[in-house]
């Protein structure tokens, strides 16, 4: 039986008297891709920010290949920075930094490479991901929001993580970039043999990127499985969530007729 990547084991968060994670359990294997859906305030950023030691859980465990992850042990700290990838929202690049500079990072002051091996290394990442040159010397607010949401991933990839997390990849841009970056990350899945975990609301990106599909309503998972076995998935809260995007591509067929 294949050992699980990354496993969540009765993971509890509350803030205050609210409870947003409550009893959370996963497992995702090496090189599958996991998306979890679910709407606004249903613990999809919370869980995400756990696993990768940004927020503390009350309760339960995480471990990576078997390994009991606590981020408030400094060597733990650095295992999990340079095994989990975490690509924002807003990409989150270093302002200051070029573009060569922000993927350099990780493997300059995470990995403690020289310059020239960090440099070689994120040159490397950025011509696998088709990111131009004549970009590499730009600063992140001199780019498009697709092309920084792709060097994000590049930054990510640079340090060659088993783990990569990506907190609704497809905000903020158009159906063509959406599709381009959903490509790249069945690539990082697919070619890199990385495990994936995507939180998303789009079911349209959903679907092109995941393996397996999980459904967070009200602090548990209520559903998962493929996606194609969504629509019948007799639970009426994830019929609801599906619903817009089944009305939205039928009309968009009768409007091709």
């Amino acid at each position: 039986m294949e050992h699980p990547r990354i496993e969540v084991r009765n993971l509890k968060k509350s803030f205050r008297e609210k409870v947003i994670l409550d009893g959370i359990n996963l497992k995702v294997c090496a090189g599958k891709s996991l998306v979890i859906i679910g709407a606004s305030g249903s613990g999809k950023s919370v869980l995400t920010r756990c696993i990768v030691g940004l927020l503390k859980p009350d309760n339960g465990d995480i471990l990576l290949d078997g390994q009991l992850l606590n981020p408030d042990l400094m060597n733990n700290r650095a295992f999990i920075a340079s095994s989990i990838g975490y690509l924002f929202q807003n990409a989150a690049l270093f302002d200051s930094l070029t573009v060569l500079e922000n993927v350099s990072f990780g493997p300059l002051f995470m990995q403690k490479r020289n310059i020239k091996e960090a440099n070689q290394i994120a040159k490397e990442i950025m011509l696998k991901l088709d990111i131009n040159p004549k970009f590499w010397f730009l600063h992140p607010k001199e780019l498009s929001g697709s092309s920084r949401k792709i060097v994000a991933v590049a930054r990510a990839l640079a340090v060659k993580p088993k783990v990569i997390i990506f907190d609704e990849p497809s905000t903020g841009l158009d159906v063509r970039a959406s599709q381009k970056l959903d490509s790249l990350i069945r690539d990082c899945v697919e070619k890199e043999n990385i495990t994936s975990i995507t939180i998303t609301h789009d079911m349209n990106s959903a679907r092109r990127i995941a393996d397996d599909i999980a459904m967070l309503h009200e602090g548990k998972f209520i559903w998962s499985g493929k996606s194609n076995q969504m629509n019948k998935s007799n639970n009426i809260n994830v019929e609801r969530f599906i619903q817009p995007f089944l009305d939205t591509n039928f009309n968009t067929i009768r409007g091709s007729q």
